[in-house]
């Protein structure tokens, strides 16, 4: 399944790189109530519906990945910009690996995105937002014409 949001929030790759980490997950998204010291899995946070997991962070083109190595759904979600399909937006895309799930489950995955973007929006401050926005050359060509 698929989740998405869009936070109307004009930056750069760099710029969530530096700002979006685990360390930050609790300030922007009131879903996640601690983040506590590394494990062999990955650092340890507490999700407010799901409890104690493990999270992992890595820089993806446009932004950062968090993934739940822990999860049986292999919850994941990202944050970019400069992409399809708001490049001028930081889209939101999570992902769990079942095709359906039940409604409580549905409802804390939407949640989790949803607060992080009313998190972000409301407390991710950028000199990009104040119309200052940088060229975006990690945007990917159209190269299939060119064959």
């Amino acid at each position: 399944m698929e989740f998405f949001e869009y936070a109307d929030i004009l930056t750069t790759q760099e710029e969530i790189r530096n700002k979006v980490a685990i360390d930050t997950l609790p300030f922007f998204c009131e879903e996640i109530d601690e983040v506590d010291a590394a494990e062999e899995l990955g650092r340890v946070i507490y999700f407010r519906h799901w409890g104690r997991f493990h999270l992992r962070q890595e820089d993806i083109m446009g932004g950062v990945r968090f993934s739940v190595p822990d999860c049986p759904n292999a919850l994941a979600w990202t944050v970019t910009t400069g992409y399809p399909p708001y490049p001028e937006k930081i889209v939101l895309h999570g992902t769990i690996n079942r095709l359906a799930h039940d409604a409580e489950f549905i409802e804390a995955t939407q949640a989790l995105l949803a607060t992080l973007k009313a998190g972000l929006e409301a407390n991710f401050t950028s000199a990009s937002s104040q119309g200052q926005a940088e060229p975006r050359p990690f945007q990917m060509p159209d190269l299939r014409n060119n064959l």
